[in-house]
């Protein structure tokens, strides 16, 4: 009787029954977390997102030398970060900020930058130099809007399910010329003869960089028509300086008449000049205020 092969079925059964056989276990991999953000804007103009605003976002992976050392920013760059120029889109109705599909973080341990900006453009080549036009015409409310430029960031954010609040702040700034009744007029006469009203000298395009958030206005310059809401007229520029040159023109009674001013358009600012109107040749009685006051009274009178 040939007994061989009672050896190999022995050891086989103590391997199944786990006495003769070493097991390697498969690690268990870490779960992913979802990177899920919050978005707010800065009440500088009473405004909030709506369904349908999109933004761009940027992600950067933090760095540090040791395992032992503090964690630190690492630059923002055109391409290769952990994500790149990623599409949100808000849902007002859920206050949710959508992509196109789930987006994780690198793992639970190594926090990150965000960068976020409006509007979103389709192709940024270089993040330092990202090239937007607002619009000349911002007559309706719609192309008013178009002329947002909004930016944020949010530094050393730790992995979390938690969503990571980003707070943007306007890059543009903000003009509101309130128009009114003086000698010879009322309201309804001067809203009779008022036919148009135009910011000069204004340049429309702009290069927004999405590391420091800083908007530069360049190019040639033109007429602006601002928004009327109902009670003042709005527009927002691109940050830029006018010095002593022709600043808003009203058409009245056929006849042009425009101010001259110095004025300073800075990031987040918003500047009030109140023009009244007179029917005779005392001519326009202006006043400009903002929200930086830097002391100076911008009043004055044209003839």
């Amino acid at each position: 009787m040939n007994n061989r092969p009672l050896p190999l079925s022995l050891a086989l059964l103590a391997c199944l029954l786990g006495t003769g056989c070493n097991k390697t276990k498969t690690p268990t991999p870490e779960p992913k977390i979802p990177i899920r953000i919050s978005s707010t804007v800065t009440k500088v103009s009473e405004d909030s997102f709506e369904s349908g605003d999109a933004i761009g976002v940027y992600v950067v992976n933090a760095g540090r030398a040791s395992e032992s050392a503090e964690w630190s920013s690492t630059p923002l760059q055109n391409g290769g970060n952990h994500l790149d120029n990623i599409l949100f889109s808000y849902e007002e109705s859920t206050n949710e900020w959508k992509a196109d599909k789930e987006y994780y973080w690198k793992d639970s341990a190594t926090p990150a930058d965000f960068y976020c900006y409006y509007p979103y453009q389709a192709s940024v080549g270089n993040v330092a130099s990202v090239s937007l036009t607002l619009p000349s015409d911002q007559s309706s409310e719609q192309a008013f809007k178009a002329a947002e430029v909004l930016w944020g960031k949010s530094e050393l954010q730790s992995p979390s399910d938690n969503k990571v609040s980003i707070t943007t702040t306007h890059r543009t700034s903000q003009i509101i010329i309130r128009i009114l009744p003086g000698k010879g007029f009322d309201e309804q006469s001067l809203k009779e003869s008022l036919k148009s009203v135009k910011i000069n000298n204004i340049k429309c395009s702009c290069s927004l960089n999405l590391k420091d958030g800083s908007l530069s206005a360049e190019g040639e310059v033109q007429d602006v028509v601002p928004y009327y809401d109902g009670s003042a007229y709005r527009a927002l520029i691109a940050p830029q300086s006018i010095e002593s040159q022709k600043l808003i023109t009203l058409e009245v009674d056929g006849i042009e008449r425009s101010l001259t001013q110095t004025i300073d358009f800075t990031s987040g600012s918003r500047k009030t000049c109140t023009l009244t109107v007179n029917k005779l040749s005392e001519g326009i009685n202006v006043g400009i205020g903002g929200w930086e006051d830097d002391g100076t009274d911008y009043g004055g009178i044209l003839n």
